[in-house]
């Protein structure tokens, strides 16, 4: 990643968000492939929950990124600026990861085609 995607900038703070989005918008067209096409129903569950895993692992990496750098940034104004994007970038982190597993749960208690 480059300098653009620091937990510092708005690309940063909007990349836990959009691991979430690119989860959602997966899991939802392998849902509908499999109804559509008449895929199996239990290994279409077994692949959305497989791709959980990274997504989870994703948002977790960005949100201890932007844990580490809020820590590290002092108190002159540049770095608050910094700390609270940082913090702001861990906030999101935390709401992908509800997203993600509220996502995810009807894939578990739900057959995939009803």
């Amino acid at each position: 990643m480059g300098r653009f995607a620091r937990p510092s900038t708005l690309v940063g703070i909007a990349a836990p968000m959009a691991v979430w989005a690119l989860h959602f918008v997966v899991l939802y067209s392998l849902q509908g492939l499999t109804c559509g096409e008449g895929w199996s129903q239990r290994g279409a569950s077994l692949a959305m929950v497989a791709l959980t895993a990274p997504a989870l692992a994703a948002i977790a990496w960005l949100g201890l990124r932007a844990r580490r750098t809020a820590r590290t940034a002092a108190g002159d104004p540049a770095a608050r600026r910094v700390r609270f994007a940082a913090q702001a970038t861990g906030l999101c982190a935390v709401l992908a990861t509800v997203a993600v597993l509220f996502t995810v749960v009807p894939v578990l208690l739900l057959p995939v085609c009803r």
